[in-house]
């Protein structure tokens, strides 16, 4: 037994002195490998990638490259010798817009969820070192995974990403400054049930119409709500005379709404109530805006005729375009029914002026809609 001992004490000595162990730091000190000198930033402004640029110091650490190259992937799409490197300290530098045309996409085409991936290939007097491969452990050939931790700023592989920055409110209307009634109050219509036209306030609440008291962000938006009758929305009968249409305060199966504390409310009208915003023009010289709203569908089965259709009439400097922001109906509707459902356009390119248009059809009571939270926003700088 004691002879044993001693021949293991023997052998762990032995391994822990000899030259060529195979430890960790072996991959750090021995294999071709590089470094950012601070990290660097990858995660860039969608809305200026124009502008933008890969920005980099690289070191060797290992003191043994004598070529470093990045190919780009994107999807299926692979791009070689996006930079090549051959002498250490280096300075990298990469133009978004590059990266973009080599992946043969535009920055129209760069969305939220777009990411480029940058590989590195080393090649050492030893071997040929691939971001691509990584292995377990073991010496020469590839890179490790332990390498790739982010605590090592490696420069081996690393991801562009994009985000959208903060934005700030051109104009909105949560509704607050139209007054409301009782809960169950209901509106009475002009005109005969079925008939297209546009819908006028009666005498008290629930209004269907509202004009804006001034045009500063702090002032709501006005807006004008229509009748449009649809045929065969509902088979008891068609149009609607008094029902609960317009702004309202009231709660129905959720605690509260998105902003402040009320919204405007729509069901049974056995057609579609269409509102029309206050035309809102961008401030001179923003190319970036866009327009949010947010809606609550109720959780029920909802039919062919029955849904939301929302959109906006643009201008631009080459003209007037029509956008459509959503339209569901049906079993999508039903999808999302029973919660507040944000619609958002994000950030849109050289729009002058937006007008949005809501149209909101159902054919029965359990069928209704609340909508709430409209803005139309630009960058905060």
């Amino acid at each position: 037994m004691i002879k044993y001992i001693k021949f293991a004490a023997c052998f762990l000595l032995l391994f822990s002195c000899a030259e060529n162990s195979n430890l960790p730091d072996d991959f750090a000190f021995r294999g071709g490998y590089a470094q950012f000198t601070i990290k660097p930033i990858l995660n860039f402004n969608i809305l200026d990638i124009e502008n933008e640029k890969v920005i980099g110091s690289l070191i060797d650490p290992n003191n043994n490259i004598t070529n470093y190259s990045l190919a780009l992937h994107y999807n299926d799409t692979v791009v070689e010798n996006i930079a090549v490197l051959t002498s250490f300290p280096a300075a990298l530098e990469i133009p978004l817009s590059s990266i973009i045309a080599a992946s043969g996409l535009t920055s129209n085409d760069i969305n939220l969820s777009t990411k480029f991936t940058l590989v590195a290939t080393i090649i050492t007097p030893t071997g040929v070192f691939s971001g691509l491969s990584p292995i377990d452990g073991g010496l020469g050939g590839n890179t490790s995974t332990r390498l790739k931790n982010p605590e090592f700023m490696n420069a081996v592989e690393f991801d562009i990403t994009f985000f959208l920055p903060p934005a700030k409110t051109i104009r909105r209307t949560s509704f607050e400054e139209v007054a409301v009634g009782a809960n169950d109050a209901v509106y009475t219509r002009n005109g005969a049930e079925d008939e297209t036209l546009d819908l006028i306030n009666g005498a008290n609440p629930p209004f269907v119409d509202f004009m804006a008291v001034g045009t500063a962000v702090e002032n709501e938006l006005g807006f004008n709500s229509e009748y449009v009758a649809v045929p065969g929305i509902s088979s008891s009968s068609l149009g609607f005379s008094a029902e609960r249409i317009g702004v309202t305060a009231s709660l129905e199966n959720f605690v509260a709404y998105p902003d402040g504390k009320q919204g405007f409310h729509s069901e049974d009208a056995d057609g579609t109530i269409k509102i029309t915003f206050d035309t809102v023009t961008v401030p001179a010289g923003q190319a970036n805006s866009g327009v949010s709203f947010q809606a609550f569908f109720g959780d029920t089965s909802w039919e062919e005729k029955d849904g939301i259709f929302a959109y906006l009439n643009v201008t631009k400097d080459s003209g007037t375009e029509v956008i459509e922001i959503v339209r569901l109906f049906d079993d999508d509707v039903e999808n999302i029914a029973g919660k507040w459902n944000e619609f958002n356009t994000g950030f849109l390119k050289n729009i002058r002026s937006y007008q949005l248009v809501i149209e909101i059809s159902s054919g029965a009571t359990p069928e209704y809609f609340y909508i709430d939270n409209v803005i139309f926003y630009e960058p905060l700088k």
